[in-house]
């Protein structure tokens, strides 16, 4: 089964492999996991066993997110459409609006979809990324086709953390933990896929057994280069050298979002030099005074201060790690 090809998990794995076997899938499931744990791809393999039991290109294709997506406009309520894939019996559904928010444009292009075309011999698979970027109306519109789904539909719907799911989804969902790996399950994972075997054991241990998250690290140019910036801010903090801090921070006065990744890296490699890893350029009390700064400086970023204030002070801070 394509589950199978997730690490780990298995508790994940056995009730949906029974639930399967028995054709008794409960129609709604809610996958929780933070960014990088894999619920996204869990949610695809799920979709795959259920249309796809025999496997085959389809199952593949749909494990590469190449099916259908509903797109539609901010603003405009009668904008959502469904834009066609390879994968014709299969849904995604992402927020498109401000900060990833969902539009109600897309979730009710998605119902119409559902309830007006006919079905294949399997039925229907519907994924829907971050519901917790869900506001009330767009969960209300959900609401609408979860409370009395077509026969064979079976929504996947994936979520940073439980507390950000709309109570009125979370109670009409089966619910499922995605837990990360041991990082050494991770860095053999992740060079099993394609990763060095050095970047992997190193964004392992940085990233804590998120396998999405090295993968994506490891195999995108700036993300790599992010986190190479990160481990030289590490370096500095470490040394107590806030003109280095300054300088590698200096490019970011201006982009918040970048900032505030950046800072959100380097918070990860404090982490780990907290928790020993011997590849973490920043230990002990250093990496424990690093990720507080850190911390505080992403959440200034968030509360719409100006970057370069917080930045500048930050990288001043540096200096008494």
């Amino acid at each position: 089964m394509m589950l199978d090809r997730m690490e780990g998990n298995a508790e994940l794995k056995t009730s949906v492999h029974q639930m399967l076997a028995s054709r008794r899938l409960t129609h709604s499931v809610l996958l929780v996991g933070e960014e990088g744990l894999g619920a996204g791809f869990a949610a695809r393999c799920i979709a795959a066993d259920y249309l796809y039991p025999a496997g085959g290109a389809p199952a593949e294709a749909l494990l590469r997110g190449e099916c259908c997506r509903a797109v539609g406009k901010a603003g405009k309520r009668d904008s959502g459409q469904i834009e066609t894939g390879i994968v014709r019996e299969a849904i995604s559904v992402e927020g498109m609006g401000a900060g990833g928010r969902y539009l109600v444009s897309q979730v009710t292009a998605m119902r119409s979809e559902i309830f007006n075309t006919s079905l294949s011999a399997e039925g229907r698979a519907v994924l829907l990324y971050h519901v917790e970027r869900m506001n009330e109306e767009s969960a209300n519109a959900l609401l609408k086709v979860m409370e009395e789904p077509p026969e064979g539909v079976l929504f996947l719907l994936t979520a940073d953390s439980l507390a950000g799911v709309l109570p009125t989804i979370r109670s009409r969902c089966v619910s499922f933990a995605i837990a990360p790996v041991s990082p050494a399950d991770c860095a053999r994972y992740c060079t099993a896929h394609g990763v060095d075997k050095k970047t992997a054991a190193l964004y392992s241990e940085l990233f804590d057994g998120h396998i999405g998250t090295v993968l994506t690290a490891a195999r995108d140019k700036a993300r790599t280069e992010q986190v190479d910036k990160a481990m030289e801010l590490a370096r500095a903090a470490q040394a107590g050298d806030s003109y280095t801090a300054a300088v590698l921070l200096a490019p970011y006065e201006k982009d918040k979002a970048g900032a505030a990744a950046l800072l959100r890296d380097l918070r990860a490699v404090a982490a780990a030099g907290l928790q020993g890893s011997p590849h973490a350029p920043v230990q002990g009390q250093q990496a424990q005074r690093t990720l507080r700064l850190a911390e505080a400086a992403i959440q200034r970023l968030g509360a719409q201060v100006n970057p370069k204030i917080v930045l500048t002070v930050f990288a001043a801070r540096l200096a008494h790690a």
